[in-house]
C-alpha cells in the first residue's frame, strides 16, 4: 500500500494534541451541562405555553437536547482518541530515544 501523499510529511506535537484533547473534553462537558439545562426547560414548555404550541416547543427542545447529547458524546470520544494518540507518540518517542541514545524531536 502506498502513502496517500508520498511527497508530504507532517509533524505531530504531542503537547499540542493533548491541549486540543483537553479543549474538546471541556467542550463535551459544557455540551452535556447545556443538554441537562435544556432538558429541564423543555419539560416546562408544554405547561407554560399550553396546547399545540407548547407541545411543539417541547418536542423541538427535546430534539435539541438529543443533538447536544450526541455532540457531547462525540467530542468526548474524540478527546479520548487524541489523548491516547498523544500518549502513543510520547511512548514511541521514548522508545526510539532509548534505542538510539538520544531524544528524537517532534514528528
Amino acid at each position: 500500500m502506498s502513502h496517500p501523499l508520498p511527497t508530504t510529511s507532517f509533524t505531530v506535537r504531542p503537547d499540542e494534541v493533548e491541549a486540543l484533547a483537553a479543549e474538546l473534553g471541556t467542550l463535551a462537558s459544557e455540551l452535556a451541562d447545556d443538554a441537562d439545562w435544556t432538558r429541564s426547560a423543555a419539560a416546562s414548555f408544554p405547561v407554560a405555553l399550553g396546547g399545540h404550541e407548547g407541545w411543539n416547543a417541547g418536542v423541538a427542545a427535546n430534539a435539541w437536547v438529543r443533538l447536544q447529547e450526541i455532540l457531547a458524546a462525540r467530542a468526548g470520544a474524540l478527546a479520548g482518541t487524541l489523548s491516547a494518540a498523544a500518549a502513543a507518540y510520547r511512548a514511541e518517542d521514548a522508545a526510539l530515544a532509548g534505542r538510539s541514545g538520544h531524544r528524537p524531536g517532534p514528528r
